[in-house]
């Protein structure tokens, strides 16, 4: 049991010692201008290490999905607001807020848009998004005790209408106080038939 402790520390030592060589490298040289060899060399691990962490470039751009997750997920579950559409928007609000805090986040939200852009954001996304969506769904409904098929297109809207206002924003600007503003506006806008 020791050893296994041990092998996840090292594994998660790993993957985020490639998250921060890539944030720096993407920083100083874009991330078009960044590769996966150079992320490899900067975090001291070699390229077969890499992937085994990440299967493609573009996966590093979209890790934190993983980690907002299980923090809307928190945020629902802990909330005692019998209104589903409130525990959607606390869990939401909860997200914007910490994708808006991190520096790194914001800085490559640019580059996020533009794969967005040209289809080439990686398919292990789209399994992140729906894992989000479901889940949340799921412990909205648990929660309030509304119907999963009432809670799920509540939630659908509101993912959707943060994530889209988020990419086309970060084609404008990297402020992220217009970020924040922008994707709470377009969640509020998602929200208000499902607040009634």
């Amino acid at each position: 049991m020791t050893s296994e402790n041990g092998h996840d520390a090292r594994r998660r030592r790993t993957h985020e010692a490639i998250l921060a060589s890539a944030a720096r490298l993407f920083e100083a040289q874009g991330f078009a201008g960044t590769t996966v060899a150079e992320v490899a060399r900067a975090a001291d691990v070699s390229e077969r290490t890499f992937y085994l962490h990440f299967p493609t470039k573009e996966d590093l751009l979209f890790d934190h999905v993983h980690g907002f997750t299980e923090l809307a997920w928190r945020v629902a579950e802990e909330s005692r607001t019998p209104s589903a559409a409130a525990r959607v928007d606390a869990a939401l609000r909860a997200l914007v807020d910490a994708a808006t805090a991190d520096a790194a986040l914001v800085a490559q939200a640019r580059a996020r848009s533009a794969l967005g852009e040209s289809g080439r954001a990686p398919a292990s996304l789209a399994v992140r998004l729906a894992t989000l969506v479901a889940g949340l769904a799921d412990r909205v409904a648990r929660g309030t005790r509304i119907p999963l098929r009432d809670v799920a297109p509540m939630v659908g809207a509101g993912v959707g209408a943060v994530e889209a206002a988020g990419l086309a924003l970060a084609r404008e600007t990297d402020d992220p106080v217009v970020l924040r503003r922008g994707m709470l506006a377009a969640l509020d806008a998602a929200l208000v038939g499902f607040r009634a």
